[in-house]
């Protein structure tokens, strides 16, 4: 067994669904930072090992492609690697699969190791020079240049920090962030389009019962938006995401009063 790749699979609960009967963006962004977690404990570099060298992993910027979202009590099945360190950057790739091997999203993303007391960047390179980056494709994704702030956005909705978006580090977590920015956007949204690609630069920490201004590009222009979270009354970015919408073409296949898939064979995704 190659070590250097990690294999997850996970199932899409009721939670997970929207209101299609689909799973959420911001939860694939959960099974993904799960295995990655999990791959990093196998290893030697997990949360565990980090903490007693007084440091700790954050997820700084992510580039995730979806062609088509997998169905309520579906496997989406994680396939995730590390490919090599740039600067600051520990850079690791990932695919997403249903449970036939059929590929249907993927992605790219960079890591931070930071100081525990003073969440000051760490130099990857000591922590990971043990691990054998394995001979896998990369993906088509670059996340290694800032995005350049961009000016001039409207208030979609104001967010109070609640206790529930908090991770063990005590600050928001990446998926959370996802959610705050499908939540910014209206029934009609949602109905006629699905979000094809989102790339998230997560600036700075965010904290239990802090106040930030969801911002983004209005009215729709192009199939592109960025959307940015400021933090008020600063007026600090904390996040910024590029997002790339299409026109909804994954839809439930079962209606409601119909077949439930946790009953049935499995149908695959659409």
């Amino acid at each position: 067994m190659n070590r250097s790749v990690w294999t997850e699979s996970f199932r899409v609960r009721t939670s997970d669904a929207d209101m299609f009967g689909l799973a959420r963006l911001d939860a694939l962004f959960g099974y993904f930072q799960e295995a990655a977690g999990h791959h990093a404990q196998s290893l030697g570099v997990g949360r565990k090992s980090l903490e007693a060298q007084e440091c700790f992993w954050v997820l700084s910027r992510c580039w995730m492609q979806v062609h088509c979202y997998p169905v309520w009590g579906q496997d989406v099945v994680v396939r995730t690697w590390p490919c090599g360190i740039q600067r600051l950057f520990a850079l690791r790739h990932f695919r997403l699969h249903d449970q036939n091997g059929q590929e249907f999203g993927a992605g790219v993303s960079a890591w931070l190791i930071l100081d525990l007391r003073q969440h000051r960047p760490l130099r990857p390179g000591p922590f990971l020079k043990e691990i054998v980056m394995p001979d896998e494709p990369s993906v088509a994704g670059d996340v290694l240049e800032k995005q350049a702030l961009v000016q001039g956005l409207q208030e979609l909705r104001r967010i109070c920090v609640p206790f529930s978006d908090l991770d063990v580090n005590r600050h928001v977590n990446n998926a959370a962030y996802v959610r705050w920015v499908l939540d910014s956007f209206d029934h009609d949204q949602h109905e006629q389009k699905q979000i094809r690609s989102i790339r998230i630069d997560y600036l700075a920490e965010t904290l239990l019962g802090e106040t930030i201004s969801i911002q983004g590009q209005l009215p729709f222009s192009t199939r592109h938006q960025t959307v940015a979270g400021l933090r008020t009354p600063s007026v600090q970015p904390v996040f910024q995401a590029k997002l790339a919408w299409q026109h909804r073409i994954c839809r439930n296949r079962f209606p409601q009063g119909t077949e439930d898939p946790h009953e049935t064979h499995s149908p695959g995704f659409q």
